[in-house]
């Protein structure tokens, strides 16, 4: 899953996220409501993010150990021709 933020970082100094989006229509939806009532000088971010559940991880994480317990024995391997 893929979601979106709009942060706001206001000309005072100040950062505030603004939503957490589905879309990016969602978050541009936002943004067009926001152009209503915007400052001089505030800036806005999009940021994407992925977002995994455990078990995605979990997944992931043994496939990377798999693969590095792998690559090791063939290093060794290799040394041991050597």
């Amino acid at each position: 899953m893929t979601v979106f933020t709009l942060t706001n970082y206001c000309s005072c100094g100040s950062t505030s996220i603004l939503g957490v989006f589905e879309s990016m229509e969602a978050c541009l939806e936002r943004c067009s409501m926001l152009a209503a009532c915007t400052e001089p000088g505030d800036e806005y971010r999009i940021e994407c993010f992925d977002v995994k559940t455990f078990e995605e991880e979990s997944e992931n994480t043994e496939r990377v150990l798999r693969s590095r317990a792998e690559w090791k024995a063939k290093q060794a391997k290799l040394e041991e021709m050597e």
